[in-house]
């Protein structure tokens, strides 16, 4: 456990699955957390959850990829919770398809709200850490930004962008305090709720820790809890030394990749 006692965390994405696990988990580490997210039936399950268990918590509806949304949520944040110290932007979508089946409009919407939505808190929230000179970021990605896992050209690239911003970003403000990392999952168990891709609604709901080994998961499938406590280590002082970096949390996913084309055998 890390203490983040006195200090405001803000979570994109928090109503389910991977959010919900790491608000659960900076909550859990003493932060008053702002959940954000589009799905406002979500966020309330989530936020009662957390309330339940005596956390500060507050709900904040917003669409990441609106300028004014991420205004009004930010804003909404620190007159309610305080200044945001520590900020998660986790909020995102994938399209599983062939890059030749990628509409114009699949791509603009993975990089709106994957890209343009970690953009736009980034550059709402920072301003604040600097000039307060503390403040700690990490910013979710995916192992498919490093290596070939599906076929879902769309979303590797706007979150190698991601990964990319997290580096620049890093570099310029870790002068004033302020530690920017990333995150890269791989395969996850998450509910049903929180993904339409079948090959992650089939993981869904496990007791426990999906172990079968595979060739492309060693480790099986991961948990949203194993994903929300490296987060919690890049947000804590224990990685005051650690600045534009990915950390993988990908069983094993990473080490062997093989790729599968929906509906077209391998040669």
């Amino acid at each position: 456990m890390y203490d983040f006692s006195q200090q405001t965390a803000l979570v994109t994405g928090a109503a389910t699955g991977l959010g919900k696990a790491i608000a659960t988990r900076l909550a859990a580490d003493g932060a008053a957390v702002a959940l954000v997210d589009i799905d406002e039936a979500g966020l309330e399950a989530t936020t009662r959850d957390l309330a339940a268990t005596g956390a500060k918590v507050l709900a904040v509806t917003a669409n990441v990829g609106s300028a004014d949304d991420v205004e009004a949520a930010v804003k909404a944040a620190e007159a309610n919770l305080g200044p945001v110290g520590l900020l998660v932007n986790n909020a995102g979508i994938a399209v599983i398809k062939p890059y030749l089946d990628h509409t114009d409009e699949d791509f603009d919407r993975q990089f709106t709200v994957n890209l343009r939505g970690t953009h736009l808190f980034l550059s709402r929230v920072l301003p604040g850490m600097v000039e307060r000179r503390r403040g700690a970021v990490v910013n979710i990605s995916s192992v498919a930004a490093i290596h070939v896992t599906a076929p879902h050209a769309g979303y590797a690239a706007s979150k190698a962008g991601v990964i990319a911003l997290t580096q620049e970003v890093a570099f310029e403000v870790a002068r004033h305090g302020v530690r920017v990392n990333c995150v890269a999952p791989g395969l996850i168990a998450v509910p049903p709720s929180a993904t339409k891709q079948p090959y992650l609604q089939s993981a869904a709901g496990t007791a426990g820790r999906v172990t079968t080994p595979t060739t492309t998961r060693p480790l099986g499938f991961g948990q949203p809890e194993d994903v929300a406590n490296a987060v919690a280590f890049l947000l804590s002082d224990q990685a005051r030394f650690i600045i534009g970096q990915t950390l993988k949390v990908a069983g094993g996913t990473d080490l062997q990749i093989s790729m599968t084309y929906p509906g077209e055998p391998l040669p």
